[in-house]
């Protein structure tokens, strides 16, 4: 106890107080900004820290890790544009709200459920440390496989206008994601004789497209606001704080789905987002509204992304495998400055594991509420015309798809996928589940190839192993609601 306690106040000695404040900025920063994501931040940062001192180093890394996907969930709600991969959920139903002229309440709601979803990572991780190594157990590759197409599932029933269409448009996101080396075997696949596509389609030029430049070709083509003539700002900060208050029981469910799916290496922020809204959307009374501008969406998706980061954080810190693509470039940190990770940190390192959990809830807190305070001055931005707002969206998706990479052909990847993601909304077929296919697409293929080579009995294995089981009954479950709802209501007709 003396020495969590010593962790706490380690973290306003000067140097580390500092570097925490450098990470809070770089991390709010980035996180706004669309195609550079925590992760780049946290790898271009590590060189910095060779010769600081370890407690100042990790208040500068975890610092940025802990601020970022906050900010991408703000252009999420404001222009419909993700700061980074896992914000992806949050536009779902952020984006409708600020719409209809909620973008207060929306942005409000998620800054409270971030908070609580950082405590929650902050407690899972103290109280399940000792037993970290039975649950990682629990996981193997079927069971990625399953979570992959369970998110894809959930989002394809819930945001486009009929199930088929939305799990169409998702399957044609995860061939886009068959682009390139094949994970297991390292054949090319459809490059169609290019260099440029050897290493598949890159995420973020395509979520930039999808998702950003095709909402500025729409207002622009519409030639209004994105709240619409007329509509006032009615949403308030203290609404979206309440609100989350009332939907505790929801905010509990998607912690406890989000821990659960950040323990299992390599699964992240995306999938715990994406599933935990499915859920959402099942569990949940009106569901007709999630897609449409409902809190409940942005509840459940955003706390989902900050829960899980105790689920990530507890294989890293117990015993060394990476919870995300983040922890991977921790656990390199940690090596850097001659510090193992796995039973033996926790032996002799035991007052860093407890400052990185303390820098991460600090840091965490202080970005949201300085977030909050900008929310009624950035809310205005709303109201702008298209012909002031859309140029300057397009350009930004733009310059941040060249930024990522400087590849110029990512440029032409983010126009196509704009253009091909206006006439997809014209039609009724919403661009998430295709961004989501092409970030789940991986993950399953790798996955589905890695069950197989590793089971005696083949496809069976997926069937036959409990966790794998559960997963595909859910998923079958979501597929025929819809169908099963149609035919009670049918029946309920006749027998009046």
């Amino acid at each position: 106890m003396e020495q969590f306690i010593a962790a706490f106040y380690a973290n306003f000695h000067g140097q580390n107080l500092l570097m925490m404040a450098i990470g809070v900025l770089i991390g709010m920063v980035v996180g706004i900004l669309p195609g550079i994501g925590g992760v780049q931040a946290m790898i271009l940062m590590i060189p910095f820290t060779w010769k600081m001192g370890v407690y100042p180093a990790f208040a500068l890394i975890v610092s940025i890790y802990a601020t970022s996907k906050f900010g991408g969930s703000l252009t999420a709600i404001l222009f419909n544009i993700p700061g980074d991969n896992p914000n992806a959920v949050t536009l779902i139903d952020g984006y409708p709200m600020a719409k209809k002229g909620k973008a207060r309440t929306a942005i409000a709601a998620s800054a409270t459920v971030s908070i609580l979803g950082g405590i929650f990572s902050c407690v899972s991780l103290l109280v399940f440390m000792p037993v970290m190594y039975q649950i990682i157990l629990l996981f193997g590759p079927a069971e990625f496989f399953m979570l992959a197409l369970f998110g894809l599932a959930t989002i394809s029933a819930v945001s486009a206008q009929t199930i088929l269409k939305g799990i169409l448009t998702g399957c044609i996101g995860i061939l886009i994601a068959t682009i390139g080396y094949h994970p297991i075997v390292g054949v090319s696949r459809f490059t169609l004789g290019t260099l440029y596509l050897r290493d598949g389609i890159y995420m973020v030029p395509v979520m930039l497209g999808m998702l950003g430049l095709s909402e500025a070709i729409k207002l622009w083509m519409e030639g209004s606001s994105i709240v619409a003539e007329g509509v006032p700002l009615t949403g308030s900060i203290m609404e979206g704080i309440l609100v989350c208050f009332k939907n505790w029981s929801l905010m509990i469910r998607s912690c406890l789905i989000a821990w659960v799916i950040g323990v299992a290496p390599g699964a992240g922020g995306a999938v715990a987002g994406f599933v935990s809204y499915g859920q959402a959307t099942k569990t949940c009374k009106n569901p007709e509204t999630f897609g449409k501008g409902d809190v409940r969406g942005v509840i459940a998706g955003d706390i989902a992304l900050h829960a899980c980061a105790g689920g990530d954080f507890l294989p890293t810190i117990t015993i060394g495998i990476p919870g995300s693509t983040a922890m991977a470039i921790l656990l390199a940190a940690l090596a850097l400055h001659g510090i193992s990770p796995g039973p033996q940190l926790m032996k002799t390192r035991i007052d860093l594991v407890y400052f990185i959990i303390w820098v991460f809830f600090i840091a965490h807190v202080v970005s949201v509420i300085s977030a909050v305070g900008f929310t009624p001055i950035v809310e205005k931005l709303t109201k702008l015309r298209s012909e002031l707002i859309s140029p300057i969206v397009i350009l930004l998706c733009l310059v941040a798809s060249y930024n990522a990479r400087e590849y110029w052909e990512d440029i032409l990847v983010v126009i196509f996928f704009g253009i091909l993601g206006y006439y997809m909304r014209k039609h009724g077929y919403h661009p998430i589940p295709l961004v989501l296919g092409l970030i789940l697409g991986p993950i399953a293929e790798k996955s589905f190839f890695q069950t197989l080579a590793l089971s005696k009995t083949g496809i069976l294995v997926f069937f036959t192993r409990i966790p794998s089981l559960i997963l595909f009954l859910c998923i079958l479950t979501i597929i025929l609601w819809p169908y099963i709802e149609r035919l009670y209501k049918k029946r309920k007709k006749s027998v009046v």
